[in-house]
């Protein structure tokens, strides 16, 4: 087997490892980086020159400037009120915290954007309240419903990558594995969501029967999303233009609807060294 390969595995166990040890994910993949470069090139000039390539590939701005984008709509959502209002129609719709916890995440993982599991954490840490998870249990939650359609989602970049190198329609893909995506939800909510213990029924369960549903809070809580699923799929735009348009747009929304918001905190807290 070609030795790549091993040292590919290498480095992903370093990684692993790294981030087990509590380094933060930066920092471990850039040791896995250094670890294949040590192993395969070992030249000083090859390094400098991807270092170069890396801080002027338009993709790399991309994915800095759109978690960025998407963690300043985190702080939106979250000092509005629109994001617990959300959660609460929810529990008064589905009667559980329970079901919020496993459709948010799988909801979000249509969007085929950067940043998804930074935007989706905080739904799940929101929708957890008055249930027995620990942040390990939370993070599982959240990355294995995010990613049940990638057995079903036909503008996700890998699926549409996969069938171009298999030659297969996407349309027969579908047809012949989109139920692993029903499978993925059913299997999730046995393992993930039904063992969990309510611990607070006030905060996660309906007790009241009150069905009222906070118009104003869903479509703030939505309608981000949507806008950046229309800017990404149907108008091509890059995900940190489409997300950099969405926080700035939505800003005058917060307010037409009350719901105001400290702007200078939304960009200065989204600054988070990790």
């Amino acid at each position: 087997m070609d030795s790549v390969f091993w040292i590919v595995i290498a480095a992903m166990v370093l990684i692993v490892v790294l981030l087990r040890f509590k380094v933060i994910i930066g920092l471990s993949i850039l040791s896995g980086g250094l670890l294949i470069w040590l192993f395969e090139s070992r030249s000083l000039e090859m390094l400098w020159e991807a270092m170069q390539q890396t801080l002027v590939m338009p993709r790399t701005w991309d994915l800095v400037l759109c978690l960025y984008f998407v963690m300043c709509l985190e702080v939106e959502l979250r000092k509005s009120g629109s994001l617990h209002g959300m959660v609460v129609t929810m529990r008064n719709i589905f009667s559980s915290n329970k079901v919020t916890l496993a459709f948010m995440p799988a909801f979000l993982g249509l969007l085929p954007s950067l940043g998804g599991a930074r935007f989706s954490a905080p739904i799940v840490k929101e929708a957890s309240e008055g249930i027995a998870v620990d942040d390990e249990e939370k993070s599982a939650i959240n990355l294995w419903f995010r990613h049940i359609f990638e057995f079903s989602n036909p503008l996700m970049p890998g699926v549409i990558l996969a069938c171009g190198i298999a030659n297969v329609t996407i349309s027969d893909l579908i047809t012949h594995v989109g139920w692993v995506t029903i499978l993925c939800f059913v299997l999730g909510w046995i393992v993930l969501i039904r063992p969990l213990r309510i611990t607070d029924p006030e905060k996660a369960t309906n007790t009241t029967n009150d069905h009222s549903i906070d118009w104003k809070s869903l479509f703030l809580a939505f309608g981000p999303i949507i806008a950046s699923f229309v800017l990404i799929v149907a108008f091509n735009m890059q995900a940190a233009l489409a997300m950099g348009l969405v926080v700035v747009g939505f800003i005058p929304l917060y307010f037409l609807f009350k719901r105001q918001i400290p702007i200078l905190s939304v960009f200065t807290e989204s600054l988070d060294k990790k």
